[in-house]
């Protein structure tokens, strides 16, 4: 299980992200969050067909990194690349039962955000 804490940024930056995106209701407290999943999101439809997931999947992946490396000012992780990063939140965002406490760790392993400590 993934945690979900305040003082993690990669977990309160995908939080302000998937607000910002329109995904998760403005009323939706940070801690209340974390368990959130996939599809209980707001792109999600079960009656769309797989294609029409998977590009809706991609499009909010790129949006996200845009606003992570754009607006956030994050940057890749060691090793990283862009085609990895939207690949691995494009995977999460498709995966029903993974969390947005999931979908924080995964940008926690691509992304280096803003005033993350790196233990120097």
């Amino acid at each position: 299980m993934s945690v979900w804490n305040a003082n993690n940024r990669a977990c309160t930056t995908t939080w302000l992200t998937l607000r910002v995106m329109g995904q998760i209701p403005q009323d939706l407290v940070f801690r209340d969050t974390g368990q959130v999943k996939m599809n209980e999101l707001m792109y999600w439809g079960e009656l769309s067909s797989l294609d029409i997931k998977q590009t809706q999947a991609r499009s909010l992946a790129v949006t996200m990194d845009n606003i992570f490396r754009m607006i956030r000012g994050a940057k890749y992780e060691e090793g990283k690349t862009n085609q990895q990063a939207i690949t691995d939140i494009t995977n999460t965002f498709l995966d029903a039962e993974k969390t947005i406490a999931d979908l924080a760790e995964i940008n926690d392993a691509n992304y280096y955000f803003w005033k993350e400590d790196i233990g120097v």
